[in-house]
């Protein structure tokens, strides 16, 4: 007698293939996710650091400009009423004519809201009360934040420098007891254009600012 034998298909995929394809798929959903996080990270960084620089360079134009027009509010008297170096107490004041308003309007730049090494550099500016001299202030000031993330921890923000003797001389505190008798005034601007990501290099600019009419 004739005996029929069936052939069963074996093929197949086992389970030690199962496991391996798995491992492989997880391994390079890794590698994808470290990948995109690095990208993401590195957008995110050149985003940040844009947004800093434009916010440094906006300030830094400001002031050069606003410096170079100072004036003193009483011919004679110098330039600069305040200038103060210590990071506890950053600021300086000085007077100049740029608006379209009657007299020179009082400008006030300092630092606010420390902490963690960190400032905010604020600007303020008041418009005299008088169209004619002897100008007052006594007005709301208007007031804005031009730099977020200051560092201060390094070099003074401010501070006046004098070369009429050959040689630099630096003030870095000064006011109405100490009047402030410099020519130029240096600054050196400071960020970290991205504080919550680590290893990330600061902004710094610095420059000296001569005062047109200073004495």
């Amino acid at each position: 007698m004739l005996r029929l034998r069936s052939f069963h298909d074996e093929s197949g995929i086992s389970l030690v293939e199962v496991m391996i394809a798995g491992a492989m798929a997880s391994i390079i959903a890794t590698a994808f996710v470290v990948l995109f996080s690095s990208f993401s990270r590195n957008v995110a960084l050149e985003e940040a650091r844009a947004a800093a620089l434009s916010e440094v360079q906006s300030a830094s134009a400001n002031l050069t400009a606003e410096l170079r027009q100072a004036v003193p509010l009483v011919t004679g008297d110098p330039t600069v009423v305040v200038l103060d170096s210590a990071w506890s107490d950053a600021e300086i004041i000085f007077y100049s004519d740029r608006a379209d308003v009657p007299g020179p309007e009082r400008y006030r730049y300092y630092v606010d809201a420390c902490a963690n090494s960190r400032c905010d550099l604020v600007r303020e500016v008041t418009v005299a009360d008088n169209a004619t001299p002897p100008w007052t202030y006594s007005g709301t000031p208007g007031t804005r934040v031009v730099v977020t993330n200051l560092l201060s921890d390094g070099d003074a923000l401010f501070r006046g420098i004098d070369w009429s003797t050959g040689t630099e001389v630096a003030t870095t505190d000064c006011d109405a007891a100490t009047p402030c008798n410099f020519s130029s005034v240096e600054i050196v601007i400071r960020v970290d254009p991205a504080p919550n990501m680590a290893a990330e290099k600061a902004l710094h600019v610095r420059h000296e600012v001569r005062m047109r009419n200073a004495r």
